[in-house]
């Protein structure tokens, strides 16, 4: 049977498809001059191809993922469409071979998202009493979350991407807008990158209580553990921001407990917060934490609740 999704997955989707690829090209630089052919030959964008769907291949062949043959026609897919964008209409200006080097890179990197991303879709449980069987854990194993790629990343980190390479076209021309667009999307890449690799805990939840954390750049001092017996719901609800829809999971803990770590505790930033949120009580509020850069999957959670603390309700707000 296919197995799981993994974490360490998760890490290869970053790391494996450009080093895939820089490995490629010091093989091919290597037997080029071995040969005393001309090193450009070897390292054009055609010979440079097999990198990054090295990796996927990996995959597909050796772990067999669920869902891995829409997971490799959505990642050629994508792999092929990113790289005639880039080359044709972003890097071409770029000295070779870096054009075809970063564009194929670039493009084998979205190809693994993609194929990530479709092995790891779970399947909705179509009732809240099957919430259980429909879960992604066994009975008795903790809910564990992680920061990491979502799929939301599809969009952003392409932009992002698209961000780095027209600032760095510009800079020359308009140094301003060039600087300012390199270090938005820069900045943002580096977030997503740390992010990936940490592997921080974004919700945990156990036999000790519930895990809160904080993605970086914040500590994770401001990581917070709830025991069971200071928590009287979980309670999920949402909030609208411009177009979407970001997720929140909350706790309602029993009055008078401090602060938890990471939790809003200036008054003026409460009072913001319950302006933007009436529908949720200000306790509930202030210990929430949203579910972005990871991905929550509600029957696992549901099933872990109900295992590990039967007497806590699961609310929706």
């Amino acid at each position: 049977m296919p197995d799981e999704p993994k974490p360490m997955r998760f890490r290869w989707a970053i790391v494996g498809p450009p080093l895939a690829t820089a490995l490629m090209l010091a093989l091919l630089a290597t037997l080029g001059a071995v040969r005393g052919s001309n090193p450009e030959l070897w390292m054009r964008p055609a010979s440079l191809a097999p990198g990054g769907p090295l990796v996927l291949m990996w995959w597909h062949m050796v772990v067999r993922p669920r869902r891995r043959w829409w997971a490799l026609g959505a990642a050629l897919g994508v792999i092929i469409v990113v790289y005639l964008v880039l080359h044709r209409l972003v890097l071409t200006e770029l000295p070779f071979p870096w054009d075809g080097v970063v564009s194929f890179v670039v493009a084998g990197w979205f190809g693994a998202f993609a194929y990530v991303s479709v092995t790891r879709r779970p399947a909705a449980p179509s009732s809240r009493e099957k919430a259980a069987e429909g879960s992604g854990i066994a009975p008795g194993e903790v809910y564990e979350a992680r920061f990491g790629f979502t799929r939301r990343d599809l969009l952003l980190v392409p932009v992002s991407v698209v961000f780095v390479a027209v600032g760095v076209l510009i800079h020359r021309d308009a140094p301003v807008a060039g600087v300012v667009a390199v270090v938005m999307g820069g900045a943002f890449l580096l977030l997503r990158l740390i992010t990936v690799l940490g592997r921080r805990v974004a919700l945990r939840v156990d036999a000790a209580g519930v895990t809160l954390g904080h993605p970086p750049p914040w500590p994770s001092s401001r990581t917070a553990v709830v025991p069971w017996s200071d928590i009287e719901a979980v309670v999920l609800w949402t909030q609208r921001a411009g177009g979407t829809t970001v997720p929140y999971v909350g706790l309602l803990r029993r009055p008078g407990l401090p602060p938890l770590p990471g939790s809003a505790r200036s008054r003026g930033v409460q009072r913001m917060n319950q302006g933007v949120v009436r529908h949720v009580p200000p306790s509930v509020l202030a210990d929430s934490r949203p579910a972005t850069f990871w991905s929550l999957h509600r029957a696992s959670l549901d099933a872990a609740v109900r295992h590990f603390a039967p007497a806590v309700e699961i609310v929706d707000l």
